[in-house]
């Protein structure tokens, strides 16, 4: 076949409607192949953070556990996060500079 006439079945108008469909579906409508590549990574990093969160949750959920069940962790969260002490106690606190 020689390229006027592979250039000749080209040149139809089922080829023309064809491109146009592409065109229109890959580029122009409201769902593209950018936006659908966009949402695909947005879906991924939202599911991303859903398993954080979900992590996050199970970790307080076990802490609050031992905190109502551990006199023992919950002195160790007082000394620790609120700065609590006992009457007899002196806590020095040293900062340092980051």
């Amino acid at each position: 076949m020689t390229f006027k006439k592979i250039l000749r079945k080209l040149y139809n108008r089922y080829v023309f409607v064809i491109i146009g469909f592409l065109v229109l579906f890959l580029f122009v409508d409201q769902f593209n192949l950018f936006e659908q590549i966009r949402l695909h990574q947005t879906q991924k990093e939202l599911k991303d953070q859903i398993e954080f969160y979900e992590k996050e949750i199970s970790e307080s959920q076990d802490l609050l556990n031992r905190l109502e069940k551990d006199t023992a962790t919950m002195e160790q969260v007082a000394r620790e996060n609120y700065m609590m002490k006992r009457d007899n106690e002196v806590i020095y606190l040293i900062e340092t500079q980051e």
